[in-house]
C-alpha cells in the first residue's frame, strides 16, 4: 500500500483523529491530503510521526514496501520466495527446477549464486562447482560491509558448505564481535544474524568440528549468544534451534528427540524438517 494509505491504517489501529495523529508536526488538512494521495510527505515528517506514536520502522516499511519496488525487484523477491521454500521443504525436483527458472529469469546476482549451490549442495554435487563461481562468491565478503548487507548475510547462509572450515569460522568470528558490539535495534535484522549463527551451528555439526575441543570454544560463543538473543516470543523457534544443536553437540540424544515431539506435537513439524537429524 501507498504511505499514505499506511498512515491512515496505522492511525486506524491506534484509534487517533486525524489532528492528533499529526499534531505538532504537519497540519491537519495536510495530512488529510497526505492520506488521501493528493500530496507527497517528507521523509523527516514521516519519521517524525512514526517515533512519536512508537510506530516500528520496519514494520511500517513492510506495509509500503511492495508499492515501491522495481518489477525486477518483485520478481526477483517471488523467486527467492520460491526457491526457500523449496529449500525448505527439502524438495530437489522444485530446487533444480527454481534454479533453472532464477538463472533464466532473475536478474539479481547474488540470488542466481545462491540458487546454484542450494541446487549443487541438494544434489551432491558440490565438487562440481567451477572455481570461477567459488571464487566470485568469496570475493563478495572482501570488504568488511559486509555484515550489514542483507543479501550478502542470505549468500554467505547458503554457500557455507563450500566454505573452507577455517575461513568461514574467521567470517563468523568476525560476524559474531560485529553483532556483540554493535546494539541491534531492528528485529529484522537481529533474525538475520541469528539465522546465519545457526546456520553456522549447522554446518558444524555436519563437519563433526564439534568434536574438536578447540573448535568447541567458539561453537559455545555461539550457542551463548543464540541463548541470550531468543527470549521473545517472536525468536521462540530459533531459541528451541538452538538448544537442539546444543543437545547434539553433547550427544544428548534424549533431550534432542523431546524438543522435536514437543515441536511436532504442536504443529511445527514443517518448520523443523530442515533441523539436523538425530544420529543413531
Amino acid at each position: 500500500m501507498k504511505i499514505g494509505k499506511a498512515l491512515k491504517k496505522i492511525r486506524l489501529d491506534l484509534g487517533l483523529s486525524q489532528a492528533k495523529m499529526c499534531e505538532g508536526i504537519i497540519q491537519r488538512p495536510f495530512y488529510a491530503l497526505v492520506e488521501s494521495g493528493k500530496s507527497g510527505i517528507g521523509a523527516e515528517s514521516l519519521i517524525m510521526i512514526l517515533i512519536k506514536h512508537e510506530v516500528d520502522i520496519d514494520y511500517f516499511f513492510h506495509l509500503v514496501k511492495d508499492e515501491y519496488v522495481t518489477p525486477e525487484a518483485r520478481t526477483n523477491q517471488l523467486l527467492q520466495n520460491k526457491m526457500e521454500y523449496a529449500v525448505n521443504s527439502k524438495n530437489i525436483n522444485a530446487i533444480n527446477f527454481y534454479e533453472k527458472e532464477i538463472g533464466t529469469v532473475a536478474t539479481d546476482e547474488i540470488l542466481k549464486l545462491r540458487a546454484q549451490v542450494a541446487a549443487a549442495y541438494f544434489s551432491n554435487q558440490l565438487d562440481e562447482l567451477n572455481d570461477d563461481l567459488i571464487m566470485k562468491i568469496y570475493k563478495k565478503f572482501d570488504k568488511e560491509e559486509w555484515t550489514n548487507c542483507p543479501s550478502l548475510l542470505r549468500l554467505l547462509a547458503n554457500t557455507m558448505p563450500l566454505w573452507e572450515y577455517n575461513h568461514l569460522t574467521i567470517l563468523m568470528k568476525h560476524l559474531l564481535h560485529t553483532v556483540q558490539r554493535r546494539k541491534v535495534t531492528s528485529e529484522l535484522m537481529m533474525e538475520r544474524y541469528i539465522r546465519i549463527l545457526e546456520n553456522y551451528l549447522v554446518s558444524c555439526y555436519d563437519r563433526k568440528k564439534y568434536k574438536d575441543k578447540k573448535q568447541r570454544v567458539f561453537i559455545e560463543k555461539v550457542l551463548g549468544y543464540l541463548m541470550k538473543n531468543t527470549t521473545s516470543f517472536h525468536f521462540m523457534i530459533y531459541r528451541f534451534h538452538a538448544y537442539y544443536m546444543k543437545a547434539l553437540f553433547e550427544d544428548d540424544k534424549i533431550t534432542a528427540k523431546n524438543i522435536i515431539k514437543s515441536l511436532e506435537k504442536y504443529g511445527y513439524g514443517k518448520v523443523i524438517v530442515s533441523w539436523p537429524k538425530i544420529e543413531l
